[in-house]
């Protein structure tokens, strides 16, 4: 299966533009950070699930009501209760954060600020 929301929005005769200075910077650092730190690697990891499945949910409805005159994109539909799959995700990395240092638990909290600014940076693209 094609990535959802690339796939739906092409379908649609809509042009779909090659990724940008920001998303290429994000995958090449996250790229070079999976090498070197599993727990910063999921530092992201973690942020990137959790607003796109929590604030996804909300962007998606909306774009639904105001762009797409109802229609629904596969993109912003899970398999499953969202509150468990977040339940489910949140468990299963907190089992694996139980044996890191507390340096790395710290290191990741400061982590968390790069993934909002890279995110940040992409969304900025995206609307303006």
């Amino acid at each position: 299966m094609e990535f959802g929301l690339k796939s739906e929005l092409w379908e649609e005769g809509n042009v779909i533009p090659t990724p940008g200075s920001p998303g290429l910077t994000y995958v090449k650092y996250l790229e070079e950070l999976v090498e070197i730190s599993a727990p910063l690697f999921l530092s992201h990891f973690y942020n990137i699930y959790f607003s796109h499945i929590a604030a996804g949910q909300v962007i998606g409805k909306k774009v639904s009501e105001e762009l797409l005159e109802g229609k629904e994109l596969e993109f912003y539909k899970w398999e499953g209760d969202v509150p468990e799959l977040l339940k489910d995700v949140h468990d299963k990395l907190n089992m694996l954060s139980e044996h890191w240092s507390r340096d790395d638990k710290n290191r990741c909290l400061k982590e968390t600020t790069k993934a909002f600014r890279y995110m940040g940076q992409i969304v900025r693209l995206i609307v303006s």
